[in-house]
């Protein structure tokens, strides 16, 4: 009991978890907005389980370089502190780690998360119908009075001959006769 509690409570494995958090969030934030929230539950979950143990191996075999990280505080007093920079092969176990996780937890779900996300399917509606409806969404935002169209159109059926006549404008003699004779 007092190993494991050595193992999962020492300095070590509360460094790993520290430094696995960030690609499990990362990993989460990407499956929630590309699957879901149960995807992103998943891979940041199994990014972490996948991470906390190569990480704690990694800086168990490959310690990082000690160093002194000195600052000044809001209240003006210099504050040194004893860090540790991550060494070479944990910054590559957490990157592969990350990278890694989502394929793995694809596999372990037997792609169940990507089929979830993939089930939903468009209505198919005729052209006709989408016409309409947006006739008269068109009419909604513009407060207009519902129109007649041409079926399978965005044609006004009533109105266009009264376009023509703008006041102020003079036609020409026989370009007016011609319009008279076409709609007569």
């Amino acid at each position: 009991m007092k190993r494991l509690e050595k193992l999962l409570l020492g300095q070590t494995s509360r460094a790993a978890a520290k430094a696995a958090l960030p690609g499990a969030a990362i990993n989460a934030a990407i499956g929630t907005i590309s699957m879901g929230p149960v995807a992103g539950v998943a891979y940041g979950a199994g990014d972490f389980l996948l991470n906390y143990p190569l990480l704690r191996a990694a800086k168990k075999y490959f310690p990082g370089t000690p160093a002194t990280m000195t600052y000044k505080s809001r209240a003006g007093e210099m504050i040194t502190k004893q860090i540790t920079q991550p060494s070479a092969v944990e910054n590559v176990a957490n990157i592969a780690g990350s990278f890694a996780s989502m394929p793995l937890v694809d596999l372990l779900t037997q792609g169940q998360l990507v089929k979830q996300a993939q089930a939903v399917e468009p209505v198919n509606i005729s052209q006709e119908q989408q016409i309409y409806q947006q006739s008269l969404q068109r009419q909604a935002v513009n407060n207009l009075q519902q129109q007649a169209l041409a079926p399978g159109t965005q044609f006004q059926m009533q109105g266009i001959e009264q376009t023509f006549h703008y006041p102020g404008v003079t036609l020409p003699p026989d370009v007016a006769r011609q319009m008279q004779q076409g709609y007569a």
